[in-house]
């Protein structure tokens, strides 16, 4: 009988997608959702609903599994107004640790972030042995570096494994809610940008983060941080993408960071006027103005074998994706 294998976060994009590859290479899988699974619908995976800050649900989820994708979290842009974000991806992991401990899992996955540790300098090399953010930094970056830790830093007794994956910002198929980018990539095709922010990004493929991660499930070492990185594109760059392979007119005008800083109280009010989900925030503009340009996966690709595929590659098939579910 094939192993069985419990994922968190399941109907996320990165977890929906690594329940797809898990089942294309034969594992059977059980998926947690909290609320939407539309993610998940067709595929032959147990369905649990529930929550990892719930010990019960992870229960019911871990029970029979011999191995553990974490994928659960909460990503902000707008700080943790009601502390949901801290609390989920800190309480989150430590209940997954414990309770896979108590269920005698062999190995745990964790799914990080970039953000967990610190992008600048620039002139320093980016590989997994940043130094972690602090209480100091925005609350989500600090949420994921604790997250980490309180992984990295137990002492259980038993055997069980635990990997870490940081992946920089993923794109791609898959993409229900849609994610953060998904929306920018939506956006940039219904022409709703007038301009450009300054900065950039690191951008990787949703499927070959999740091909590292199913390949960690045999060859990730235990307590070692691989960071799952694609290439750094300033937006500039990205909106020429998008306009090789959409045909869709671009912006071109570039907005300086100092400019950006100034609007973002009128931009604040605007949001809670309008009732709209934030994008132009302090969390976000810092974040483009600080991705590092020259991330180094390496470890990765010599332990996990990761690849990257080309973001002309993963743009065609998103949109494509987008067209087959009619969102465009």
């Amino acid at each position: 009988m094939s192993i069985q294998i419990a994922v968190t976060g399941a109907s996320g994009h990165i977890g929906n997608v690594v329940c797809r590859k898990l089942l294309e290479n034969g594992y059977r899988v059980k998926a947690l959702y909290h609320s939407d699974k539309s993610g998940l619908e067709g595929l032959n995976v147990e369905l649990i609903q529930g929550s990892t800050l719930n010990k019960n649900d992870l229960s019911n989820l871990i029970d029979g599994c011999e191995i553990v994708i974490n994928c659960a979290a909460i990503i902000s842009i707008n700080g943790d107004p009601k502390g949901d974000v801290f609390r989920t991806n800190t309480e989150g992991p430590k209940n997954v640790l414990e309770v896979a401990i108590e269920k005698g899992v062999k190995k745990l996955i964790h799914l990080s972030s970039v953000h967990a540790v610190t992008e600048l300098p620039h002139s320093q090399t980016y590989d997994e042995t940043r130094p972690y953010k602090t209480k100091a930094d925005f609350v989500y970056d600090y949420s994921k570096a604790i997250g980490e830790q309180l992984l990295l830093n137990s002492k259980q007794t038993t055997e069980l494994d635990v990997v870490i994956v940081r992946p920089s910002c993923v794109v791609g198929p898959f993409d229900f809610k849609p994610s953060k980018m998904g929306v920018a990539l939506l956006d940039f095709y219904k022409q709703k940008i007038p301009f450009l922010p300054f900065g950039g990004y690191d951008l990787v493929d949703v499927r070959d983060v999740a091909n590292a991660i199913i390949t960690a499930i045999t060859k990730g070492n235990n307590k070692e941080i691989y960071l799952l990185s694609g290439k750094y594109y300033s937006l500039k760059e990205l909106s020429q993408e998008v306009r090789t392979v959409t045909g869709k007119k671009v912006p071109t005008t570039v907005l300086p960071y100092a400019f950006l800083k100034c609007i973002v109280p009128f931009a604040t009010a605007y949001y809670k006027i309008s009732r709209k989900t934030p994008t132009i925030t302090n969390e976000s503009i810092a974040a483009l103005k600080n991705g590092h340009p020259a991330m180094d996966n390496s470890k990765a690709k010599r332990d996990l074998g990761f690849k990257c595929r080309p973001l002309v590659e993963t743009l065609t098939d998103f949109y494509a994706w987008q067209k087959e579910k009619k969102v465009i």
